[in-house]
């Protein structure tokens, strides 16, 4: 795909701006398209519910990366956490199918499993958890993710030749992120979003390396992709937190012990060839 043009939604992002710094690294002709503009480069304006406008920004390019979106139920109403990602996510593979453009990846989330904000508590079916994992969302953000995958299967069945991906990512770290878990690791965890993402990370550079390989996996239909770290950011053994937090009798492979991530990536290693290189500190793995 490298010399093609691609969309990147939601360009000024935490993701996004990532994303479009390594695309054009490696040699993407990128158009940053964004509900306004925080960077230097030329941002399209668009408000991706609005269907004229996304077909209108998506003309002439080969390929999207869809990454708009509200990224939690926290800041805004449900209605309009529910109603932004889910139309906006229809527009875009839409879009698509009007303009003939066959490969879309879009940001999902480690939410859509329905822990990190739920409403109600329940335990995993297993560890570790892979994307045979059931999607068993309870609030507005992670139902509008899981609808937004949805959508995506949806689409591939109309159209059998496109290829898209969902990748679901994790609590993403940049270096505003840095800050806060530093001192966050020498404290008790009491957040229901950080267990509910089983304390788990991918800082921001996997996440737009991750954005670039699903590009250049070409297969048609769709999959979604857990994104996230071999290891997670707390100092505590896995085991003990999870006791703890999920108290009950479920499934724990022998071999996750101490650190260890409880999210097996290991799909997007087989089919995107996709490994995080770094730690929650911005170190090398």
């Amino acid at each position: 795909m490298a010399g093609r043009s691609v969309l990147v939604s939601g360009s000024d992002g935490r993701i996004g701006k990532a994303t479009v710094r390594e695309l054009q690294a490696h040699g993407y002709e990128v158009t940053p398209a964004d509900i306004r503009q925080t960077q230097p480069w030329m941002t399209q304006i668009v408000d991706f519910e609005d269907m004229g406008q996304v077909v209108g920004v998506m003309q002439g390019h080969d390929a999207v990366v869809h990454l708009a979106a509200i990224p939690s139920p926290s800041m805004h109403t449900n209605e309009v956490v529910f109603r932004n990602n889910v139309v906006s996510t229809f527009n875009v593979l839409e879009a698509a199918a009007i303009l003939g453009i066959k490969k879309v990846v879009m940001a999902s989330s480690i939410s859509a499993l329905g822990y990190a904000f739920r409403h109600l508590p329940f335990n995993p079916l297993r560890l570790p958890i892979d994307e045979t994992h059931p999607m068993l969302s309870q609030d507005s953000y992670g139902l509008s993710k899981m609808v937004g995958e949805e959508l995506a299967g949806g689409f591939a069945r109309r159209l059998p030749e496109l290829s898209l991906a969902s990748l679901r990512f994790t609590l993403v770290v940049d270096e505003q992120q840095r800050e806060w878990i530093g001192p966050a690791r020498k404290q008790p965890p009491d957040s229901a979003a950080t267990h509910g993402a089983f304390w788990t990370f991918v800082d921001v550079r996997d996440a737009a390396a991750a954005c670039r390989l699903a590009l250049e996996y070409n297969e048609p239909g769709h999959e979604a992709f857990l994104i996230c770290a071999p290891q997670i950011y707390r100092p505590e053994d896995l085991r003990d937190l999870f006791a703890k937090y999920f108290p009950g009798e479920y499934p724990v492979a022998e071999r996750l012990r101490g650190q260890d991530s409880p999210v097996d990536c290991s799909k997007a290693e087989r089919l995107l060839g996709w490994r995080a290189r770094y730690n929650w500190d911005g170190e090398p793995l």
